[in-house]
């Protein structure tokens, strides 16, 4: 058994490079390497400010609220708060900032395919810092099915929120909808991927759940592949996001968690 530390970390790196490039060679109209690079490292980048967030969540903002998610057993309470605000929100909500204030600004980012891929990169880049991290933990498991499980089905799982959160940026930006559809594919954007996050942390890591986000991303990249040749020779007017409607995406999606933990809290009390 190969127990190198740089074989080990180059397996861990390698598969989001990897996927990254496929999601990008599948784009008609692939975006410049320097944008998805810098999106990748974008997305590696929110690894340590996210540690600060979670350290004033978890230390300072739940003990606030009469939460204690330091110490086990966890009530079901401090459990979905865990799940789907110190870990789904604060996670999801910075992937989305990048998303917002440096993709969306790009030039290249003209039509609904490229918001997918920005968002595949950005949450490509975050997994494989999160994977990296892993190892560090735990390097005796690199080679076992718990290595699976704690380093590449979370792989699957950020590629596919980011694929999500991009999908529902681009019908913001580019379908013709209403003010309020338009805003509310914005709120969608962040409040989607949050919900399945945290499903996705609160309930365990079944195999399915890693299973179905692979076809579905392969099912929205697909789709949007034939979009373009459908579109092929229309040209598309990037729309503007405006930010105060970014910040009703975010305060919405932080009601809904909150209500969420608030029924949970209320309901096993």
């Amino acid at each position: 058994m190969i127990r190198d530390p740089s074989f080990i970390y180059l397996v861990t790196i390698l598969p989001p490079i990897l996927i990254g490039l496929i999601i990008w060679k599948s784009d008609k109209f692939p975006e410049p390497g320097k944008f998805l690079l810098a999106s990748f490292l974008l997305g590696v980048s929110i690894y340590l400010p996210l540690d600060f967030l979670i350290y004033l969540t978890r230390d300072h903002f739940a003990p606030l609220i009469g939460l204690d998610i330091k110490n086990e057993p966890f009530t079901p309470g401090e459990l979905s708060f865990k799940m789907f605000f110190r870990a789904a929100f604060l996670e999801e909500g910075l992937k989305f900032a990048l998303l917002i204030f440096f993709c969306v600004r790009l030039s290249d980012l003209n039509e609904p395919m490229d918001a997918i891929v920005y968002g595949a990169a950005i949450g490509l880049g975050y997994a494989a810092m999160e994977n990296m991290g892993y190892v560090n933990i735990d390097p005796e498991t690199a080679w076992t099915m718990k290595m699976v499980k704690t380093r590449y089905y979370p792989l699957i799982m950020h590629l596919g929120f980011g694929v999500v959160m991009g999908w529902l940026l681009s019908q913001n930006l580019f379908e013709e909808r209403s003010i309020f559809k338009r805003r509310l594919m914005l709120i969608l954007a962040l409040l989607i991927p949050v919900i399945f996050h945290g499903s996705y942390n609160y309930l365990g890591a079944f195999d399915v759940f890693p299973a179905l986000t692979l076809i579905m991303v392969i099912g929205i990249i697909y789709y949007q592949r034939r979009e373009q040749e459908r579109k092929i020779t229309e040209s598309v007017e990037k729309a503007r996001v405006e930010n105060i409607d970014v910040f009703y995406s975010y305060l919405i999606t932080f009601t809904f968690v909150a209500l969420t933990v608030g029924s949970v809290i209320f309901a096993n009390k």
